[in-house]
């Protein structure tokens, strides 16, 4: 996490920007009278923000942390997605692995 003064800011605002993209950083500005303010970008927004939804619960949070060893014990399942009705096409991790190898 960066911090600038707004002043700062103001005078550098695309170097500030560019560097917050590039870096998928956050800003703080501090500001006179402890008017603080902080800038993200949209894709860190929406990551913090689904974050939130999933630890939102502790049903939630329970499916996420076995989803989670699950991948790391490698007994994840790969399904693709299908709009069209048809059955999806289910895939262990391990024989995806293999085929792209291939």
């Amino acid at each position: 996490m960066k911090t600038a003064t707004i002043t700062d800011f103001r005078q550098k605002m695309k170097e500030h920007l560019d560097e917050i993209q590039q870096d998928q950083d956050i800003l703080v500005l501090t500001g006179p009278k402890k008017k603080d303010f902080v800038i993200l970008t949209l894709e860190t927004f929406n990551a913090m923000e689904e974050t939130a939804h999933l630890l939102s619960t502790s049903a939630n949070t329970k499916r996420l942390m076995e989803s989670i060893a699950q991948d790391r014990a490698g007994k994840t399942t790969i399904r693709e997605l299908n709009f069209d009705g048809a059955k999806p096409n289910v895939a262990s991790r391990k024989r995806v692995a293999k085929a792209k190898s291939k």
